[in-house]
């Protein structure tokens, strides 16, 4: 399917890094040179409240308002914001979740929880649903790295060692999907 515009829609709770990727991805995207919109859903979430982040990358100028009626991209991370999500989900939304905290029977199920306490560290879980991101948005490295220090920096000053681990968790997000035949064209 070619499209010109990407809508994406994340969904979790607070403490799961929703807006950090949905930060990361808007600003890399709008350094490869994308028309950009993000715009954050949240309230009490940092005390473990529904987040959502609602993104849309466009090859053209578009309207500011990143509000949509149906996602092309939702990626759910807790069960708790299916209800909230429900709504945004077309014929065909691709669907992506956590299996050990979504019921779903749609979609593509991924272990991420688990895949991140295995190879790396549970601390970079969001990074890895980035990877997957990414692979329907082309980005180059070089901008997905500008942004991480633009965004992050302050807790990489902090720890020298986690911006590899979150290029690592990137890069494993990546592979997780490039044998699905699923791919937007953005």
């Amino acid at each position: 399917m070619k499209k010109k515009d990407l809508k994406i829609l994340i969904a979790g709770e607070g403490g799961q890094g929703v807006q950090t990727v949905a930060e990361v991805l808007a600003q890399a995207a709008f350094w490869e040179g994308f028309w950009v919109s993000y715009i954050p859903n949240f309230g009490v979430e940092q005390r473990g409240g529904v987040s959502l982040a609602f993104v849309v990358i466009d090859k053209e100028k578009m309207p500011v308002f990143p509000k949509f009626d149906t996602a092309d991209i939702i990626v759910v991370l807790c069960q708790r914001a299916v209800p909230r999500i429900k709504r945004y989900i077309g014929k065909n939304t691709i669907f992506i979740y956590e299996k050990s905290m979504v019921d779903s029977k749609r979609g593509i199920g991924l272990d991420l929880i688990k895949i991140a306490k295995e190879k790396l560290n549970l601390r970079v879980f969001n990074m890895i649903v980035l990877g997957i991101l990414l692979n329907f948005v082309k980005i180059s490295q070089k901008n997905i790295e500008k942004t991480l220090i633009d965004v992050l920096g302050v807790k990489f000053k902090k720890n020298k060692d986690l911006k590899e681990l979150n290029l690592k968790a990137i890069n494993l997000g990546k592979s997780l999907l490039e044998d699905k035949n699923e791919k937007l064209a953005v």
